[in-house]
């Protein structure tokens, strides 16, 4: 992984910790290291190509999908 994606996926984790510290569940039923990596990867910019992504279902798609999109876009402008 490239720093520019290696810093995006650490940021994804990191936003990952916190949601489910907050929701009182273990972090891998937030998403998988794998899911994360592919967004750091594909760097999805709407949510229909956020849900594209093995992993990111309906359900999560509408539960973190305005989160992760805006984490992407923050790590692309920056």
């Amino acid at each position: 992984m490239t720093g520019a994606h290696s810093a995006l996926f650490e940021a994804l984790r990191e936003w990952r910790r916190a949601t489910a510290r907050e929701h009182n569940v273990p972090a891998y039923t937030v998403f998988h290291d794998t899911t994360l990596a592919e967004i750091a990867r594909q760097l999805p910019q709407s949510a229909v190509q956020l849900r594209g992504i093995a992993g990111v279902g309906e359900a999560k798609l509408g539960r973190y999908g305005v989160a992760l999109l805006e984490l992407v876009r923050q790590h692309a402008q920056a």
